[in-house]
């Protein structure tokens, strides 16, 4: 079992190269009065989100590079030259972190804890410098600024370990950080797929119209159920194929073809087999195979 893992991860990490790549192709999209979204285009990257207040700006994940960030920081400085006061990372990935520095002279930048330890790690690792969080919470937080009040959520493994969404119930919008893809096939890399199903479930129960997703473009709440749809159908069809004893190289074709039906317009359907190998890892260590 242990040499299995060992294979399928190696294989798993072959198949997906250095993971996702940050771009600098964006948009600005405007979903709610005062709440921004930096979308990048290519599905590569991830979208920023920036809300505007009286009293502040907010900014929800700060791009791939200090260039990035700077796109953002120049879209906030056309809105309103109120101070940015709270920096959120949603997760640890470099897409979400790396603009942190631009960032800096904010009063508090804030990740799950898990999401802390991470971007810490992984910088050493890389040997790289960071601007890391410097305000970490378990379960909940909740932050006001002028008439906005957030509510940070974090909804167990999904995307990531430390993943966390954001909640503003008086504005019925969720910013969903890389717990949503909208029609781009998601990374899987760090994931948990059944907590991430879960995941999903507590946010479609929320009362929220306007979906901002971690990749792609703004939309409602139907964006939330497709990326619930197709985990359950990979997690399907993969668990269908243990059952028959297939082995991977014969699982990745039978579900291949059977996502390709549906999914086969979204971005970077290439992604389709290094989740295939992730789904199958995953499964088959539940059953203790």
């Amino acid at each position: 079992m242990r040499f299995f893992k060992c294979l399928c991860a190696g294989f798993l990490l072959w198949m997906s190269g250095a993971g996702p790549v940050a771009a600098q192709d964006a948009e600005l999209t405007e979903a709610l009065p005062n709440i921004f979204c930096m979308v990048d285009r290519t599905g590569n990257g991830a979208n920023s989100t920036f809300i505007t207040t009286q009293e502040g700006v907010i900014v929800i994940d700060t791009r791939g590079s200090d260039q990035e960030a700077e796109q953002v920081l120049k879209a906030i400085r056309k809105a309103t030259d109120q101070p940015v006061v709270y920096i959120i990372n949603s997760h640890f990935h470099k897409e979400n972190t790396s603009g942190n520095a631009v960032f800096k002279s904010s009063h508090s930048i804030i990740a799950q804890k898990r999401a802390l330890a991470m971007i810490v790690l992984e910088a050493e690792r890389e040997k790289r410098a960071i601007t890391p969080p410097n305000l970490a919470f378990e379960k909940k937080l909740e932050i006001k600024l002028g008439k906005y009040h957030l509510k940070l959520i974090h909804p167990g493994p999904a995307h990531t370990d430390g993943d966390l969404y954001i909640y503003i119930p008086k504005w019925r919008i969720l910013i969903t950080g890389g717990i949503v893809f909208n029609q781009i096939i998601p990374f899987l890399g760090d994931s948990n797929i059944e907590s991430w199903i879960h995941a999903l479930v507590e946010m479609e129960d929320l009362d929220a119209e306007v979906i901002v997703p971690g990749h792609g473009p703004v939309g409602g709440k139907p964006i939330v159920t497709q990326m619930k749809h197709y985990l359950m159908e990979l997690k399907r069809y993969v668990n269908d194929q243990l059952d028959d004893g297939k082995n991977l190289p014969d699982t990745m074709i039978f579900v291949k073809e059977k996502l390709k039906a549906k999914y086969s317009s979204w971005k970077h359907f290439d992604r389709v087999d290094e989740n295939i190998v992730h789904a199958y890892v995953e499964y088959s260590a539940q059953r203790g195979t």
